[in-house]
């Protein structure tokens, strides 16, 4: 692994430019963010499908109802998180690796696991649950998936080493009126891009091939199109996440000194 010889070039972004370049990150990477996004999103996928059947009643018509499409969301933006946890450890190591290895992941992955649990579900769920502190985990911590997974701090401060918590303060502190504008223009784009791509799915189908999906098909396309949205900005929001350990960290410096140092460590071993 070479610090210094990153596959993405190492330098400041605006937001509008990660947002570009996340596109070119998807189709340059489409193989392994395709299979590590699977990986995550496909148990919970089910598990919404299972929960949204089970809620349905004949009563309604074989459209989606509104209250499932919002319940859909909702899921998904809970689960988001965890569900992209193998995507985020995927873009950590193809930064560095021009061929991740899907066991190391794994590992990383169960590693971080109750860190993911306590405090990107049980927290997120109760932040989320009254409406007005929405802004808390998508406005002012846009990070935290990637300090948890990363970063690797212990959940509580020891000697020599932070806590996750209050890493995560540090990398946030001092922008949290530029985080808010970044997660109001996400909270704008993102809408557009779903309706954009469920309601040309659905002409696609109704036009060319004639076909009006059941209930069961609808449900699982609007989630595709759910979880399409959450790669895209997954991706989007790792690139930033790189952008804002450039600006307030220096973080090409800190990478160019350690791989000078492994160079030294090589050559006296």
């Amino acid at each position: 692994m070479q610090l210094d010889q990153a596959q993405i070039a190492i330098c400041e972004r605006s937001w509008l430019d990660n947002l570009d370049l996340a596109l070119h990150v998807l189709r340059s990477r489409a193989a392994g963010i395709t299979a590590s996004a699977l990986a995550g999103i496909v148990p919970l996928a089910a598990l919404n499908y299972l929960l949204l059947s089970l809620a349905h009643s004949r009563r309604f018509s074989d459209d989606m109802t509104s209250g499932a499409i919002l319940v859909s969301t909702f899921l998904v933006m809970l689960e988001a998180p965890l569900a992209t946890a193998p995507l985020t450890l995927y873009l950590g190591q193809a930064m560095f690796v021009n061929k991740p290895r899907p066991r190391q992941i794994a590992r990383e992955f169960w590693t971080c696991l109750p860190q993911l649990f306590v405090l990107q579900v049980l927290l997120r769920s109760l932040l989320i649950l009254p409406i007005m502190t929405w802004i808390v985990p998508y406005g002012i911590w846009p990070y935290l998936n990637e300090v948890i997974l990363l970063e690797r701090n212990p959940l509580f401060s020891r000697q020599g080493h932070i806590s996750t918590l209050k890493r995560n303060t540090n990398l946030h502190r001092n922008n949290n009126g530029e985080f808010l504008l970044s997660a109001i223009g996400a909270g704008c784009l993102a809408p557009l891009l779903i309706v954009a791509l469920w309601s040309t799915q659905r002409i696609l189908l109704e036009t060319l091939f004639n076909f009006q999906p059941p209930w069961g098909g609808q449900v699982i396309a609007f989630q595709a199109v759910l979880w399409l949205v959450v790669v895209y900005f997954t991706v989007a929001r790792f690139l930033c996440y790189l952008d804002q350990r450039i600006r307030t960290e220096g973080w090409e410096v800190e990478l160019y000194l350690r791989a000078e140092g492994d160079r030294i460590a090589r050559r006296i071993a």
